[in-house]
C-alpha cells in the first residue's frame, strides 16, 4: 500500500470509530460505513451476515445490494452446516471465494451461489467480525470481477472490520434487550388480560393482539381436546384487513363436509412444537386436510405450533399461522413465554365451566325433582322455598289425602285459591271436579241459588231448573272463597249441608244427598267475626276442622325474587315481550317493600314493568315511584285497598293503550299501529282492549 493509501486508511479508521460512537440507528450506521469502505476497496455490493449463539444458522443482518434477490429467497435462518460459508467460520483473516468454484464444491447449498452467479457476481470476500475472541459474523463484499487481493488489503480490511464488529455486537445486544423488554411487556399485558377479562372470547382477543405485536400473524387458534377425543375448545381468531382480530367459526368459514372428523385428525398438529414454512408446510397440507382447506381458502403459507398442556384428562395447543411470512425459532420462544399463564387461565376457565355445568346439571335435577314433586302433589304455581311456605306445604301434604274440611286463612292476594287447588289435586277426589264460588262477588239473593240450585219458577226469572255448585261438585271438592262474606241467613243452610251432607234446591222439596269435600277461604279474622256476631260460631267450628294459615308476602321475603322471575316470564310470554332482567337495586327495593296486596300486588307491579320496559332491563323507575309507599299505603285519607290498586293499574293500562291508539290514528295492527308501538302482539292488545271496553271503538 502506498503512503497515501495508508493515510486514507487511518482517516477511515478514525471516521469509522467516530461513526460507531455517534450514529445510533444501525441501518444508517452500516450504510454510512459501507459508503466509506467503498472509497478504499473495490466491490459492487455489501452485506453483513451474523450467526446465532450456537452457530447453527446464518442471518442477513444488513445488506446494500445493487441487484435484486428473488422474493422467495429467505434471508434469515439459513443452515450453516453444508453451506459455502461453513469452511470459513474458523478463518482468522479475510477469505476470498470464487462463486463459480462454490457451485461445484457445495452442491448442498447451491441456491445462493447460483443466484449470485446468475446475477453476474463472481467473487465474495469474507472478513470475520470478531468481538471478545468470538466470530459473530462476516462483513461480505460481493464483486462482478474476480481480482487478486494483496495481503496488505486483507490486513487493512480485517483491521477496519474490528470497529464494524463492535457496532454489530452493540446493535445485536440492543436488539436483544429491546426484544426482551417487548417480551416482558407482552407477558405483563397478557397476564393482565387473563386476570381481568372474564369473557373467554374477549380475553383471547386481547391475547391475540399482544402476540401479534411480537409475532406478526394472520390467524390464531386454541385447541383443547378431552380424553374422549372430542374438542372442548376450538376457538379461532383472524386478523381483519387493516384491523384487529375477530372471532371466526372455521366450520362456517370453510363450509366443508365432515368438519368434525377433519378437525379431529388435525389435532395432532398441536401436540409437538414446530415452525413450518415452505416445503415443510406444503407437506403438512398434504397430510392434513384441514390445513389444505385453510391454505386454499385464506392463503396461509406458514404454521407455528405451541403445545399448552398434555394431561390424562385433556391436551391443548396453540396454532398460529400467517399469509406472508415464515416463522422462526425465536417466534416460537416468544410465544412460549406466555404458555404458563395462558394454560393456567384456560384450565381455570374449563374447570369453572365444568363446575358450572355440574351446577346446571344439579339445578336441572333439582328442577326435575321439584317438577316430579309438583306432578305428584300438584302444587302448581305455589312458588317459593321460605321456611314459612315450606311449613304450609307440609300441612297441605298431610291433610290433602283426607276428606277433612279445611279453612284457609290469609290476607288478600296471598294465593289462597292455589292452595285450595293443591289440596284438591292431592286428594283422592282429584279426578272429579273442583268447583269454585266466590261468596263476595255475588249479590246475596243469588248466592243461595248458586250454592244449592233452584227449581223452575222458584223466583222471578227462574225459567228453568238449575243445578247448584254443591251438586256439580259431587264426588269432588267445592271451594268457598271469601266465606266470611256469606250472609248470616245462608250460613245456617250451609251448616246443614256440612252436618247432614244433604241439601234442598231453592223452591224444591226434594232432599238431595251430596258427597262433597269443602274447602273454605277467608281474609277475615273469623274468630273476631264470631265474637262480633257477624259469623255463626257453630259454622266456624265446622269449617275450622283443619286450619291452614297462608303467610303474607312480608313473611316470605326469600320468595320474592323467585315470584318476580315467575311473573316476569309469564307476562313477557303473554304480551309477546322479550324476557328482561332485574337490576339489583330494583330487586332490593322489591324485597324490602311492604306488600299490602301480597303476591297479587307483586304480580300487578311486575305486569306494569313488563308492559312499560323497553331496554334490556326491567324499568321500575316510574312504577316504584308512583306506587304507594310502604308506610303510607293510603288513598284519600283511608287505607288503600287491593281494589283501589287494581283500579289504578287498569287506569294506567287504559291510558297507555289510548295514547298509542291516538298516535296510530286508531289503527291497532300493522306498521305503526298501536300494537307495534306498545311492542305487543295485536291479538294480545285486542284482548286487553276488550277487557277495558275499548274494542268496539277501535277495529
Amino acid at each position: 500500500m502506498s503512503s497515501s493509501s495508508v493515510h486514507e486508511a487511518h482517516k477511515l479508521m478514525q471516521y469509522i470509530g467516530d461513526a460507531v460512537g455517534s450514529i445510533r440507528d444501525p441501518q444508517e450506521l452500516f450504510r454510512t460505513l459501507t459508503d466509506k469502505l467503498r472509497l478504499v476497496f473495490e466491490f459492487d455490493s455489501a452485506a453483513i451476515i451474523t450467526f446465532d449463539k450456537e452457530k447453527r444458522y446464518s442471518n442477513v443482518f444488513f445488506e446494500m445490494l445493487r441487484f435484486q434477490l428473488p422474493e422467495s429467497f429467505d434471508r434469515k435462518k439459513r443452515l450453516i452446516a453444508g453451506s459455502w460459508i461453513e469452511p470459513h467460520i474458523a478463518d482468522q483473516s479475510v477469505s476470498v471465494i470464487s462463486i463459480e468454484e462454490s457451485l461445484e464444491r457445495y452442491p448442498a447449498d447451491v441456491l445462493l451461489p447460483q443466484i449470485l452467479y446468475d446475477l453476474g457476481m463472481r467473487q465474495v470476500a469474507l472478513s470475520p467480525l470478531r468481538t471478545r475472541g468470538k466470530v459473530i459474523g462476516f462483513l461480505c463484499f460481493v464483486s462482478k470481477d474476480e481480482k487478486e487481493w494483496a495481503e496488505s488489503e486483507k490486513e487493512l480490511l480485517a483491521t477496519l472490520s474490528s470497529p464494524v464488529a463492535v457496532a454489530v455486537s452493540n446493535a445485536l445486544a440492543y436488539e436483544e434487550l429491546r426484544q426482551r423488554e417487548a417480551q416482558t411487556a407482552m407477558q405483563l399485558a397478557v397476564n393482565n388480560a387473563l386476570l381481568t377479562i372474564k369473557d373467554r372470547n374477549r380475553m383471547l382477543l386481547a391475547v391475540c393482539e399482544q402476540i401479534e405485536k411480537l409475532v406478526p400473524c394472520t390467524f390464531l387458534g386454541i385447541r383443547v381436546m378431552g380424553a374422549d377425543g372430542a374438542y372442548r375448545l376450538y376457538d379461532n381468531f383472524m386478523r381483519e384487513h387493516g384491523g384487529g382480530f375477530v372471532p371466526v367459526s372455521s366450520q362456517q368459514a370453510l363450509d366443508i363436509e365432515d368438519f368434525e372428523e377433519i378437525a379431529r385428525e388435525s389435532f395432532s398438529l398441536v401436540t409437538t412444537p414446530g415452525c413450518f414454512g415452505g416445503e415443510t408446510f406444503l407437506q403438512l397440507c398434504r397430510e392434513y386436510r384441514m390445513l389444505a382447506h385453510v391454505r386454499e381458502k385464506f392463503g396461509i403459507c406458514s404454521l407455528l405450533t405451541v403445545p399448552l398442556w398434555d394431561t390424562p384428562g385433556s391436551r391443548a395447543g396453540l396454532i398460529i399461522s400467517d399469509t406472508s411470512r415464515s416463522f422462526e425459532e425465536h417466534d416460537q420462544a416468544t410465544v412460549a413465554l406466555i404458555v404458563p399463564q395462558l394454560s393456567l387461565a384456560l384450565l381455570n376457565y374449563l374447570a369453572f365451566e365444568e363446575i358450572d355445568d355440574l351446577r346446571r346439571k344439579l339445578e336441572g335435577e333439582r328442577t326435575s325433582l321439584i317438577e316430579e314433586i309438583n306432578a305428584v302433589h300438584n302444587f302448581e304455581e305455589i312458588i317459593g322455598k321460605s321456611p314459612s311456605l315450606v311449613a304450609v306445604l307440609r300441612r297441605v301434604s298431610q291433610v290433602a289425602p283426607t276428606d277433612a274440611t279445611v279453612l284457609i286463612q290469609g290476607e288478600t292476594g296471598t294465593g289462597k285459591e292455589l292452595f285450595a287447588r293443591a289440596l284438591h289435586n292431592l286428594s283422592t277426589r282429584s279426578k272429579r271436579a273442583l268447583i269454585k264460588i266466590n261468596c263476595a262477588t255475588l249479590p246475596a239473593p243469588l248466592i243461595e241459588s248458586e250454592l244449592f240450585g233452584h227449581e223452575k219458577g222458584s223466583f222471578t226469572g227462574a225459567t228453568e231448573r238449575r243445578i247448584g255448585k254443591f251438586e256439580l261438585a259431587e264426588g269432588g271438592t267445592i271451594f268457598l272463597d271469601e266465606i266470611g262474606e256469606l250472609p248470616l241467613e245462608l250460613q245456617a243452610k250451609l251448616l246443614r249441608v256440612l252436618q247432614e251432607r244433604e241439601l234442598e234446591r231453592l223452591g224444591g222439596k226434594q232432599v238431595i244427598k251430596v258427597d262433597v269435600r269443602v274447602i273454605a277461604a277467608t281474609n277475615r279474622d273469623l274468630a273476631r267475626e264470631v265474637a262480633e256476631g257477624r259469623f255463626r260460631e257453630d259454622l266456624f267450628f265446622r269449617l275450622n276442622v283443619f286450619p291452614l294459615a297462608i303467610p303474607p308476602l312480608s313473611e316470605r321475603r326469600e320468595d320474592i325474587a323467585m315470584l318476580a322471575a315467575h311473573f316476569t316470564a309469564k307476562f313477557s310470554k303473554e304480551f309477546g315481550k322479550p324476557l328482561r332482567s332485574f337490576r339489583e337495586s330494583d330487586m332490593n327495593r322489591l324485597v324490602g317493600r311492604e306488600w299490602k296486596g301480597n303476591i297479587r300486588e307483586l304480580a300487578h307491579l311486575i305486569e306494569q314493568a313488563v308492559i312499560l320496559s323497553d331496554g334490556s332491563m326491567l324499568d321500575f323507575s316510574t312504577i316504584l315511584s308512583l306506587s304507594p309507599p310502604a308506610s303510607g299505603f293510603t288513598a284519600g285519607g283511608r287505607t288503600k285497598t287491593m281494589t283501589d290498586f287494581e283500579h289504578d293499574v287498569a287506569v294506567m293500562e287504559r291510558e297507555l293503550i289510548l295514547d298509542a291508539l291516538s298516535r296510530s290514528k286508531g289503527r291497532v295492527s300493522g306498521v305503526g299501529g298501536a300494537a307495534e308501538q306498545l311492542a305487543m302482539h295485536p291479538k294480545t292488545l285486542y284482548s286487553r282492549m276488550e277487557k277495558l271496553g275499548l274494542s268496539k271503538r277501535y277495529q
